[in-house]
């Protein structure tokens, strides 16, 4: 009667978990290292004949090891409730949309530093998406180095990937006044608070009124926004008193009438939400340097204008550096050396 049934039954000691298809036999499950059912079926007849014949199973599925997807899936349910909202959505971009078409279904012993390196040249991004792509897949290697797959992890391998210097390409004042007086009114303040305090788009996204002081003059940075998630800033040196310039002080009074009391938090969008960096840039910096007559830049080169102007007014890189929220005056002179009277 089994024959029977397992003549009628095409897929009989088969069975798919996520892409990879496994021989099932005694109870137990062996990778076939597949995601094609004819392949698979090739190899579950070849593997059960020789149980068949000789009462045991070929060694290499006796020491079964799994595919890199197998233990991908592991290392995420172990980490998945551990890892910050805005991490999570990092690593399953860098796993379901690079790792794993690539990766997936080869097995974990298999993959070595020279195939992760054309992995990356075949990539063809900066090498700082590069590194980020990097991190779940070191991770999964360590838990197959935990599970004694492996002795040595491939990525620890691979060399060195210097991340690129961010692009510069700060407004002059008198860009900076263009765009402000361009901008909707809605968001003027958000504005001109982001060119004269140097803040990160999520430390403003995040500001509660509780944190900013008029009485010291000073913006308390205390929560970031990442992917609608509030969380701690950045770095710890980004925890900080940022001190007000005098258009921030003026903003900020004129922003009370259209938040405080209503929110705690001191920019929200036209709907009253938080705000969420695309729809900002997209239709209010986009057109605001249209009107201006501004080259486009990202968004975040507000930032970048607030180091420039400053330190092109004479401010002691020092001052900058802590306003900015670093913790080395590296950074300021790596970035922004030319701008340094």
């Amino acid at each position: 009667m089994e024959d029977i049934a397992m003549v009628k039954n095409k897929n009989h000691h088969l069975v798919k978990r996520g892409n990879v298809w496994y021989f099932r036999v005694k109870g137990k499950k062996f990778s076939l290292h597949t995601s094609s059912v004819v392949e698979a079926r090739k190899r579950r007849d070849e593997y059960y004949r020789e149980f068949l014949i000789h009462g045991r199973l070929p060694y290499h599925l006796k020491n079964d090891i799994p595919v890199f997807g197998e233990l991908a899936k592991e290392w995420w349910d172990l980490k998945k409730n551990k890892l910050a909202k805005s991490t999570l959505k990092d690593y399953r971009n860098s796993l379901n949309n690079f790792l794993l078409p690539e990766f997936g279904n080869t097995p974990i012993d298999q993959i070595d530093c020279i195939s992760i390196e054309k992995f990356i040249a075949k990539l063809g991004c900066k090498n700082k998406r590069a590194k980020n792509l990097l991190i779940p897949m070191r991770n999964i290697f360590k838990l197959a180095i935990k599970a004694g797959y492996i002795k040595v992890n491939p990525v620890s391998l691979i060399d060195p990937l210097k991340p690129e210097k961010s692009e510069i390409k700060p407004l002059s004042l008198e860009e900076v006044m263009a765009v402000i007086d361009n901008v909707d009114p809605h968001y003027r303040n958000f504005f001109i608070t982001a060119f004269f305090s140097g803040l990160r788009f999520g430390e403003m996204a995040a500001l509660k009124w509780r944190n900013v002081d008029f009485r010291l003059k000073v913006i308390k940075v205390r929560e970031t926004l990442v992917y609608g998630e509030e969380k701690l800033p950045k770095t710890p040196g980004s925890i900080r008193d940022v001190d007000m310039l005098p258009p921030v002080v003026d903003a900020l009074r004129d922003q009370r009438k259209s938040t405080w009391g209503r929110s705690e938090y001191v920019f929200l969008n036209r709907y009253g939400r938080m705000l969420n960096p695309c729809p900002l840039a997209k239709h209010a910096w986009k057109k605001a340097l249209e009107k201006a007559g501004v080259e486009y830049r990202r968004l975040s080169q507000t930032r970048h204008t607030y180091a420039c102007l400053m330190l092109n007014a004479g401010v002691l890189p020092g001052y900058v550096m802590k306003q900015m929220g670093h913790t080395s005056l590296k950074m300021i002179y790596d970035h922004y050396y030319t701008y340094i009277q």
